[in-house]
């Protein structure tokens, strides 16, 4: 059991640091190319995604058993993280409810599909 929260713990953390430093490097080419709002949210949402499915493959390479399970797992925590540290700093708004759904799909398939390639 403790393996199986270390790996979980270790993929939260490679995912969290991937999306930091590409959310920086975005952040640099909007202000250098002073990119629109829809390349701006395409490309946090390509962020979400390639660091969810990182940290996807990274559980199961480390597990070894139930590989996309736990790539689930992963992806599921991530968007929990996520969404809370939204509601804390911005509140509950229910017109972001459907975008926040597809996100939370896009996390967790992502997760998914890293752990399977794992």
């Amino acid at each position: 059991m403790k393996l199986y929260v270390t790996a979980v713990l270790k993929a939260l953390i490679l995912s969290y640091m991937i999306s930091a430093a590409a959310l920086i490097a975005l952040a640099g080419m909007m202000y250098r190319l002073d990119m629109g709002d829809t390349r701006l949210r395409v490309g946090v949402i390509i962020t979400y995604i390639v660091s969810v499915a990182i940290g996807g493959f990274y559980v199961g390479r480390k597990v070894k058993k139930r590989e996309f399970l736990w790539g689930l797992v992963v992806g599921l925590l991530y968007y929990s993280i996520h969404i809370a540290a939204v509601i804390a700093a911005e509140g509950v708004f229910p017109d972001r409810i459907a975008p926040a759904a597809a996100l939370a799909l896009l996390c967790m398939g992502s997760g998914m599909l890293g752990g399977m390639f794992g």
